[in-house]
């Protein structure tokens, strides 16, 4: 159980299912940001992408010395009945340039460490089957957003078990999973310190700079250079088949999902969504050639 003194600064970032909340604290003259996590009713599947302690037990482990690429803050973690609380220092945040975060994502698939047990397995084919349940491409409204890319993302859509098996063909590699801007806090040469760690795991190839380059502010193909200089020995067709794969289904879920909540709550955060859908256009013309 955690008590809250009244002088933490309440922060965004609770939207996990397990978390209660996340706060800004000074205790002994250190700055910590503090996240608690509910202990739920069952303990889940331990290879799920929704796993409630995955973080807990990257923080607790010794994996954040052996990245290469991205380092971790300093943790602590405090658990009881009701659940755990984790405790990392602050970092003072500065932007990392695009090009410094695709090189350290691209150093960080050199990494080689053993599955502790824990790592999520085929997370991005549970967001597709979500997607699907959840309605699939037929939620998206015609009239919102490019055409052009609302007809690509239903032939995506269609063609989404062959794209998945790409996937799954492709090299296999250390992957931060949510390597979005706001989770590369700062660089310190070639060297990123990172947060959010609740999704590492084993993946394609290509996948985080995916997931950054939907959000970053230049173009994912135009990272390319950086990140393979950063992977090393690998095969530019791979990293580019993964990247443009892997930012289609992004894409086009991430659409799904906001046009569901919009049709369910009458709200959301739908315009970013459809601006990711709209931003995936050259990879969905790059995965249709691979996967016609």
């Amino acid at each position: 159980m955690i008590i809250v003194p009244e002088d933490w600064e309440p922060l965004a970032g609770a939207e996990g299912a397990a978390t209660v909340g996340v706060w800004r604290a000074r205790v002994g003259g250190e700055r910590w940001i503090v996240k608690r996590l509910a202990r739920p009713a069952e303990e889940g599947d331990r290879r799920s992408f929704r796993w409630w302690r995955r973080e807990l037990e990257f923080a607790r482990s010794d994996l954040a010395g052996r990245l290469a690429g991205l380092r971790a803050p300093r943790y602590r973690v405090e658990e009881d009945d009701a659940g755990a609380t984790l405790w990392s220092a602050e970092i003072s945040s500065r932007p990392v340039p695009d090009k410094i975060a695709a090189h350290a994502l691209g150093r960080l698939t050199t990494t080689r460490i053993e599955d502790p047990g824990w790592f999520p397995v085929g997370r991005l084919r549970d967001r597709v089957g979500l997607a699907a349940a959840a309605g699939g491409v037929e939620l998206l409204d015609p009239d919102h957003g490019d055409r052009d890319a609302l007809t690509l993302a239903r032939r995506v859509w269609d063609r989404r078990a062959a794209v998945l098996d790409r996937l799954d063909s492709l090299p296999q590699v250390l992957c931060h999973g949510d390597a979005l801007p706001r989770n590369l806090l700062r660089h310190d040469g070639s060297t990123v310190t990172a947060i959010d760690w609740d999704q590492l795991g084993y993946g394609p190839i290509g996948a985080d700079l995916a997931s950054f380059g939907l959000w970053a502010g230049s173009p994912a193909e135009s990272l390319l250079p950086a990140f393979t200089a950063g992977a090393g020995s690998v095969h530019r067709h791979a990293v580019v088949d993964g990247l443009a794969c892997t930012t289609s289904l992004i894409g086009v879920t991430r659409a799904i999902r906001a046009a569901g909540v919009e049709q369910a709550d009458g709200a959301g955060p739908v315009g970013p969504y459809r601006a990711r859908l709209d931003r995936s256009v050259w990879s969905m013309i790059r995965t249709l050639a691979v996967v016609p």
